[in-house]
């Protein structure tokens, strides 16, 4: 597995490039999946476990990995695919939200590098399957398609919250209230975070699945406001960006927007899974505002509170 640790090492330069890297993985069956190599820290054999007594059947017990204790998901069983035969099953030690979790599948194929251009939003009735287990779907060369996890609903799914545990401390903000934004992530687990948290600080906000279609938005409210002589603040206060997007990720919509003299001076938040200080120093050099770490509203808020609580302008007015 250490070639795999080697190739992830040497491929953290993309930010700005709309590329990605993705592990490609399967269950012993022939559908190809894949996962953000930003988000792997380790790939390994399976270690030992330790079994939970009445724990959820989808995960298989903790793995001790140089004295941090993780959860070991049987990644087959949580998207509803049936349980995982372990043997010879390969561990996926990955990073979310400031949290380790051990994914076991299978086994793993090869790291492979791509523009987001060719991540593709699934059609909607797959989308609704499952409650949107797929948020991204690309095809190969050889003609494989990959489906891409939403993993962040996957673990949401694992570790439910009920909304007064989620957004206690959230609500109506006289500094917030009436202003809109524009939110861009292709996870509806995370959409409905960002837009309850929204709702309940009196904000409004549009929706976006994907970097390019924020983007084209954007522009579209920086021509009206040249049409009525306005700026883009009498429009949008500030937008809300995921990473990993298909089509287009974060950090270059970050950049398509700090270029245009028309949106400079929009205040960007990113907010993402992928919690590794690299990223948010990658995020910072482009132009992000700010960052926030995903599933956690109250810093969201304070974000918004602090970058955007003084702004002028309400965003589109009705």
């Amino acid at each position: 597995m250490a070639k795999w640790m080697a190739e992830i090492d040497q491929r953290t330069g993309l930010a700005g490039a709309n590329k990605m890297e993705l592990l490609m993985f399967h269950f012993g069956t022939n559908e190809t999946y894949g996962i953000n190599v930003f988000k792997i820290r380790e790939v390994m054999k399976l270690p030992p476990v330790v079994k939970i007594p009445d724990a959820d059947p989808r995960i298989l017990g903790l793995v001790n990995l140089r004295g941090e204790n993780i959860a070991l998901v049987d990644l087959k069983q949580a998207i509803g695919l049936g349980p995982l035969d372990p043997v010879g099953a390969k561990l996926i030690i990955a990073e979310y939200n400031d949290n380790k979790q051990g994914f076991l599948v299978a086994g793993v194929d090869r790291i492979i590098r791509m523009s987001w251009e060719r991540i593709q939003i699934p059609p909607p009735m797959v989308q609704s399957s499952r409650q949107g287990a797929v948020t991204a779907i690309t095809k190969l060369e050889d003609g494989r398609m990959v489906l891409i996890l939403d993993v962040e609903k996957v673990l949401a799914e694992l570790h439910p919250r009920s909304e007064e545990e989620v957004f206690v401390g959230i609500e109506l903000h006289e500094e917030l209230a009436g202003k809109r934004v524009l939110v861009a992530d292709d996870s509806l687990v995370a959409r409905k975070q960002i837009t309850k948290t929204l709702e309940r600080l009196g904000m409004k906000y549009e929706e976006t699945q994907t970097g390019r279609e924020a983007l084209t938005r954007l522009r579209q409210y920086a021509e009206l406001s040249d049409k009525m002589e306005r700026t883009i603040f009498d429009f949008v206060v500030g937008v809300i960006t995921d990473i990993e997007m298909p089509e287009m990720d974060g950090f270059s919509l970050t950049k398509a927007i700090r270029e245009d003299p028309r949106l400079q001076g929009l205040p960007i938040l990113m907010h993402s899974s992928l919690s590794g200080q690299c990223n948010v120093d990658k995020g910072k050099a482009l132009g992000v505002t700010d960052y926030v770490t995903k599933f956690h509203p109250t810093d969201l808020r304070d974000k918004l509170v602090e970058h955007l609580g003084k702004s002028q302008g309400i965003g589109v007015r009705s």
